[in-house]
């Protein structure tokens, strides 16, 4: 009868561990979670900044062109402005598939979100299976 009563009171017993288990297990939990909010932080602060560069660089490359083609048009407007129109869009398109390319080419190298949280459970995984087999 003692016994029975020793494994139910402090960290003894059934229902200690079954306590300590249950700690365990949302601990690990909670720094999976600070893991995975920790990573999404540094993907949303990457997306902002790339969008702010990305619209900065959009507006002075607009800004650019266009004075570079005004610049263009007036210098052959006399002789050749239909030659100057054409070579002007020529390029353009050229230089908007160049650089369409390059996008994709960066997008398909760009990482996977919440890869190190995945990375971390897969060994977690491996671990538990490594520990507890039966």
């Amino acid at each position: 009868m003692l016994e029975a009563e020793d494994q139910t009171k402090g960290s003894g017993g059934i229902l200690g561990s079954a306590r300590r288990l249950l700690v365990s297990v949302t601990e690990f939990l909670a720094t999976k979670l600070d893991l995975i909010s920790l990573e999404f932080q540094e993907e949303k602060h990457q997306i902002v900044e790339f969008l702010c560069l990305a619209a900065a660089a959009l507006l002075f490359g607009v800004l650019a062109l266009l004075t570079f083609t005004a610049t263009i048009i007036i210098f052959f407007w006399e002789d050749h402005k239909l030659a100057a129109l054409v070579a002007t869009t020529i390029i353009y398109f050229l230089l908007s598939l160049i650089l369409f390319k390059a996008g994709q080419r960066k997008a398909k190298l760009a990482s996977k979100l919440f890869e190190t949280t995945v990375e971390e459970l897969k060994k977690d995984i491996e671990w538990v299976k490594q520990h507890f087999r039966d």
